[in-house]
């Protein structure tokens, strides 16, 4: 149990499937989904700019989680073997999520 909150603390309960905004760097206000956390960094994915096949390593300090998907929502991201239909849904994960909103540029003041 101390592990876990001791790894919550560690990467600032950020966790495989939550949506997150990207508070500073070049991709500042751009919108992700977490495939993986460490540490001080995790593995982010939008469909887009940042392919399954290409993620962003982003800082979890750099990121500011909006929501969070359901627990089964790795199956049919699994199910399916091509990256362009892998990053379809991925997309559609993130603009389907009610935490989700087109970011203005003063979202990352806050």
């Amino acid at each position: 149990m101390n592990h876990t909150v001791f790894s919550a603390l560690l990467n600032q309960g950020l966790r495989p499937g939550q949506i997150v905004l990207s508070k500073a760097g070049h991709d500042q206000n751009r919108v992700y989904l977490i495939l993986e956390v460490d540490a001080n960094f995790a593995v982010c994915v939008d469909g887009e700019y940042r392919p399954i096949d290409k993620p962003k390593r982003k800082r979890v300090s750099h990121l500011r989680p909006l929501g969070e998907l359901p627990d089964d929502w790795q199956i049919p991201l699994k199910s399916l073997h091509d990256h362009g239909q892998q990053n379809a849904l991925i997309r559609k994960l993130i603009k389907s999520h009610p935490g989700w909103s087109q970011p203005s540029a003063d979202v990352a003041d806050t």
